[in-house]
């Protein structure tokens, strides 16, 4: 999905060096045309080309400013919490998304009213664009306190990003459907989840260290 941001900054910058290199004959014009100036000036080109891409995207993946910009308002990268009611009851759990510059990744947890983990998830796809919402493939791991056995299944969730009218203000809230597909949970619609992210938030046991402080935390059963 996100290839094509990319590709506009390796075009920008081919560009830039096709201008640089036409530029070098009225800068020299006693020497443009030597079969060696040619030469020199075709491997300079291509090694400012690959130098200044390799040190874009080197300033873009290692600078949340640049990643902000980079990815506007699908900027997800963080911890988030999420809450959703399914038959009466309320369930919540945390999110960490992590964006690099060609993919979304994420890894989450549902979590027991003690704050223990009841389901693992993980993404198994990127996060892909339809229709004008989002929707990522997750592997999911049911936790059975009970036997301790662990069943994955697959779900999928579709993501309804909150987007700011400001194209450089990242989204922080979201609403999102997850539909289970094996598993004791199969054919299971979690709808209406609520995703909050936490901007300051550096580690999964710091989010759930901040929820549990919570006095108005939902309490869940197994689902």
């Amino acid at each position: 999905m996100n290839g094509y941001r990319k590709e506009t900054i390796n075009t920008i910058v081919l560009l830039v060096t096709v201008f640089l290199a036409i530029q070098l004959e009225s800068w020299f014009p006693n020497i443009t045309n030597r079969p060696l100036f040619i030469a020199i000036s075709l491997l300079t080109a291509k090694g400012f080309y690959e130098l200044v891409v390799k040190l874009i995207f080197f300033l873009i993946s290692h600078t949340s400013f640049f990643m902000k910009i980079y990815w506007g308002k699908i900027y997800l990268n963080g911890y988030w919490s999420y809450e959703y009611t399914r038959e009466g009851k309320k369930y919540f759990g945390i999110w960490q998304i992590t964006q690099d510059l060609t993919s979304t990744y994420i890894v989450g947890s549902g979590l027991n009213e003690d704050y223990s983990v009841r389901t693992i998830v993980r993404s198994v796809s990127p996060l892909l664009k339809e229709q004008g919402v989002y929707f990522v493939l997750n592997v999911r791991s049911e936790l059975s306190s009970e036997t301790g056995f662990i069943a994955n299944v697959y779900s999928k969730t579709t993501l309804i990003l909150d987007e700011p009218n400001k194209w450089w203000v990242a989204t922080n809230a979201m609403r999102a459907t997850t539909e289970i597909y094996g598993g004791n949970s199969n054919a299971h619609i979690h709808s209406n989840v609520v995703f909050k992210k936490h901007k300051r938030i550096k580690s999964h046991e710091e989010l759930i260290s901040k929820l549990s402080q919570k006095t108005d935390l939902p309490k869940t059963t197994k689902s």
